[in-house]
């Protein structure tokens, strides 16, 4: 079926004019009442958020408890692994050449120990620990060569 001059033009218009309205209105919905955007407020914790276990672990938490033990759980599966670091995680000479304006953050990487691997059904697991408390943590394992399974919980908190 040949598509008329007219028609074609009147569609091409059509869809020129919804674009150009469409990217009028994706800049404002994202804006905070027209301010330039900031990176130090872009995506502010609620206040629910701040009253987190997490919100309140920092590096210095987790320092002294380096060689304690740690009860790891998913559903019935559970076993005692070992803090064996907690490791500092700083932005590379090229990472920051690439981000003009970043977000200060504080980051660390737990690493525990454990004899046994965990279940594979979940990444997430209830730690509990005497001085702590009881909290979740995604873990990621991470095999050791030399016999034994290591697992990291890596934190990034926006300052």
């Amino acid at each position: 079926m040949p598509l008329s001059r007219r028609r074609f033009l009147r569609s091409g218009a059509t869809a020129v004019l919804t674009t150009a309205a469409a990217l009028q209105v994706v800049p404002t919905a994202f804006a905070r009442s027209g301010a330039k955007p900031d990176p130090a407020r872009d995506f502010e914790a609620s206040g629910e958020a701040g009253q987190s276990a997490h919100s309140r672990f920092k590096r210095e938490t987790f320092e002294p408890y380096v060689g304690g033990l740690f009860r790891v759980s998913a559903g019935t599966h559970s076993q005692d692994m070992t803090l064996t670091r907690v490791r500092g995680h700083e932005l590379s000479a090229r990472g920051r050449k690439l981000t003009k304006k970043m977000r200060q953050s504080d980051s660390f990487v737990l690493v525990f120990s454990s004899a046994r691997p965990l279940t594979g059904l979940t990444t997430i697991y209830d730690v509990e620990h005497r001085g702590l408390g009881n909290f979740p943590l995604f873990l990621t394992r991470r095999d050791n060569p030399a016999g034994g399974h290591f697992y990291e919980a890596v934190f990034n908190h926006a300052l």
